[in-house]
């Protein structure tokens, strides 16, 4: 009882307060929407993280019982073998591969972010510490390609779900913020060519994610103020375009094996092809901009992805009928595995387009 009434002054004395000083309930509403739908944000996000993360802890019996979406590939795909014994062994590794993951994170990722952050005037990234923790990545499913591959090469994909209990922490702009909760989730490819006749057989490996993975986690300390819809989502992009310059088709990260072979081979492989694709228009889209009339009416666009290649069409203002006539063309390093994606967007002044629609085909 006490606690009620304790409110209900609270609630009063706000409500005269208000009142007294002449404010206007907008003043209100608005910290009131804000704060409202940060919280729905994060229950979702948190809910998202928890599924992977029970992906990655647990056994394939477990999993089975969690989303659909998160289920690994083996259960879709019955080419696709399971790998446990594999995940023991890395499981057994793990604790070897931190020093590793640490000299290549320093060496390439965190000047490519670093560029990456200072465009939007965010100065002087660096990493402070990178422990990756104690659970390891957890192998999906394993397939084998055995058919419409060179007799020189062995083509191996590789369903790969990471959600560990990594610690890192980085400093930006002079403030001191971590990273908690990283997830990432995709398709690796990995080539072992040429085959030579020397041990140790594999003249070197070509490594790299078909499509663009899907990568989540969580901002903590100073960083915790960016951890908004908009500015969060910011960072995100710029850590998912930083992988997709490293090692998203057509990026390949190589690893040579053999002095016998060129480093050229594997840094700059000849492609299968090109894809050129006609984007004609969109019909009956959604209506985002809604006038004080009534009325509606979208700015859409389109973005055309292939692995890290991404082409985007002009702007068709006030239209859910669009017509671009646009004309693209991808380079096509793998014809197995990689796919299509088209999304639409409705163009907002304030720069958080929202999302009308998307498709892809392999």
């Amino acid at each position: 009882m006490s606690v009620s009434r304790t409110l209900s002054a609270s609630v009063v004395g706000i409500v005269y307060l208000a009142g007294y000083m002449q404010w206007s309930v907008a003043w209100f509403i608005g910290p009131v929407v804000l704060f409202v739908l940060r919280d729905q944000w994060k229950k979702t996000s948190d809910s998202r993280r928890a599924i992977a993360k029970a992906t990655a802890l647990s056994s394939e019996k477990d999993v089975v019982l969690a989303r659909l979406n998160d289920l690994p590939a083996w259960v879709f795909f019955p080419d696709i073998e399971r790998a446990e014994w594999l995940n023991r062994i890395i499981k057994q590794v793990w604790p070897n591969v931190n020093h590793y993951v640490r000299a290549i994170v320093r060496d390439s990722i965190q000047p490519a972010l670093r560029e990456s952050l200072e465009k939007y005037k965010l100065h002087g990234f660096k990493f402070e510490r990178i422990i990756l923790g104690t659970v390891p990545f957890r192998i999906g499913g394993v397939k084998v390609y055995d058919k419409n591959v060179d007799r020189n090469e062995i083509i191996m994909d590789i369903d790969i779900f990471y959600a560990g209990d990594c610690d890192i922490t980085f400093y930006l702009s002079g403030m001191k913020g971590g990273i908690r909760d990283f997830q990432l989730h995709g398709m690796l490819r990995v080539v072992m060519k040429p085959l030579i006749t020397s041990m140790p057989l594999i003249g070197g490996l070509q490594v790299f994610f078909l499509n663009n993975p899907d990568i989540d986690f969580d901002l903590v300390g100073i960083a915790d103020v960016l951890d908004m819809p908009g500015l969060s989502d910011i960072l995100r992009r710029i850590v998912v375009e930083t992988v997709s310059s490293m090692m998203v088709l057509p990026n390949k990260f190589p690893i040579k094996l053999s002095d016998e072979i060129e480093a050229v081979e594997l840094k700059a492989p000849e492609p299968e092809g090109v894809l050129r694709v006609h984007v004609v228009e969109a019909k009956h889209l959604m209506k985002k901009d809604i006038s004080v009339l009534g009325k509606g009416k979208s700015d859409p666009y389109a973005v055309i992805t292939v692995g890290a290649q991404e082409f985007k069409t002009k702007v068709i203002d006030n239209s859910v009928d669009p017509k671009w006539d646009y004309w693209c063309e991808f380079q096509i390093l793998e014809s197995n595995g990689q796919q299509l994606y088209i999304h639409l967007w409705d163009k907002d002044d304030t720069g958080d387009d929202e999302n009308l629609g998307r498709a892809n085909n392999n």
